[in-house]
């Protein structure tokens, strides 16, 4: 199973050896948890979870969670609109994801 182990480990700056030091483990340990060689349990997630300050939740690879700080903030700030905020900043940011185009009378 693939998870988000490396990535959260990476993201907090830590070396194998310091993130099995704080998970109370080895740094082998967490190189198979890491490579899916190592079955990632609910313990497992626990402990790892609260060694590198982040849910459980956050380390199994499923696309529709935030994976970083900007993802989850944008995720956190679209929440806190309201119904009508969310529609206008949806309409903004798809006019902001398209490509510019300009006619060669724009740029004249």
């Amino acid at each position: 199973m693939e998870n988000r182990i490396r990535e959260w480990r990476k993201a907090r700056g830590l070396t194998l050896k310091q993130l099995a030091e704080r998970a109370g483990t080895s740094n082998q340990q967490i190189s198979h948890l890491e490579k899916g060689r190592r079955r990632l349990s609910l313990e497992w997630m626990q402990r790892l979870a609260e060694a590198l300050d982040c849910l459980p939740s956050d380390l199994l690879a499923d696309s529709s969670q935030p994976r970083n700080e900007r993802e989850r903030a944008l995720v956190e700030l679209f929440r806190g609109l309201s119904e009508e905020q969310q529609e206008a900043f949806l309409k903004a940011t798809l006019a902001l994801a398209k490509p510019v185009t300009f006619s060669k009378k724009e740029t004249s």
